[in-house]
């Protein structure tokens, strides 16, 4: 699949476009920097505009191009991402990875590569409840990453959903490359998920995280666990007012810099 590279000249602070760009679900995208100056570029679909948010006098459109998620790849080094769990960017064998659970990523601009706090969270939670033979779903899953660990940790069925096009590719991609089963298709949130799951990762924004209460409770049981992460400080009480009136509580609390992880169960 093709898409469009729109590159822009940013004037205004990175951090404050990057609360932004998440702000709007927008996640295709990477912030460069080149003989000094900094770049935001930016993919889209070949039929799809460009958003309101984009047409601002901070930034400064300076070209287009056609591209394909393979020219996207961003560089890194073999990391473990929690305990036991390794990430390889690459193809080639690791040393030192007996006993441990390995995934290999193409890195790109989807969002999770296992850098992220709220992806490690997301991966110790994991680890700690998904069980032999559970059933999985990873709202949100950008590269595939905590789908495919869940996969790799036992479970027996997993689902992946992503409303980015570009995400849904990329995870296939991946799940391909570490050679698991799991089904992964485009979906706003819950709207094409059937079934039921016993657990439910979602590492997405706050705002986001309410509209997954509206239908929660349509796949989960009395017994699913509910992992919310990608949560900052001061949303924390959006979600969980959210959460308790649709019946579910906050179990444990993990926290890294400004970033929240939350695992729930129903009351």
């Amino acid at each position: 699949m093709k898409f469009k590279e729109l590159t822009f000249l940013l004037l205004g602070d990175p951090e404050v476009w990057l609360e932004k760009l998440y702000q709007e679900e927008f996640f295709d995208f990477s912030l460069e920097e080149e003989r000094g100056q900094k770049l935001l570029k930016v993919y889209l679909r070949h039929d799809q505009d460009v958003p309101d948010f984009l047409k601002s006098k901070e930034l400064i459109f300076t070209g287009e191009r056609t591209t394909t998620p393979k020219d996207w790849m961003v560089s890194f080094e073999p990391f473990e991402m929690v305990d036991g769990i390794v990430v390889n960017p690459g193809d080639a064998s690791l040393k030192d990875s007996r006993g441990k659970l390995v995934v290999w990523i193409t890195p790109g601009l989807a969002f999770g590569t296992g850098q992220h706090p709220t992806t490690k969270m997301c991966a110790r939670f994991l680890k700690k409840y998904v069980k032999e033979g559970d059933s999985v779903l990873d709202v949100g899953c950008g590269t595939g990453i905590l789908a495919i660990v869940a996969k790799k940790l036992g479970a027996s069925r997993v689902v992946a959903v992503d409303s980015d096009e570009i995400a849904v590719e990329v995870a296939m991609e991946n799940a391909k490359k570490n050679e698991v089963e799991i089904l992964i298709k485009k979906s706003d949130l819950l709207e094409e998920v059937e079934g039921v799951f016993d657990v439910i990762v979602s590492n997405i924004l706050a705002e986001v995280h309410v509209r997954l209460f509206r239908d929660v409770n349509r796949v989960t049981h009395e017994r699913s666990t509910l992992i919310l992460s990608g949560i900052v400080s001061e949303k924390e009480s959006l979600v969980c007012e959210k959460a308790k009136e649709t019946g579910w509580y906050p179990v444990e609390r993990e926290q890294e810099g400004e970033w929240i992880a939350l695992v729930m169960k129903r009351s």
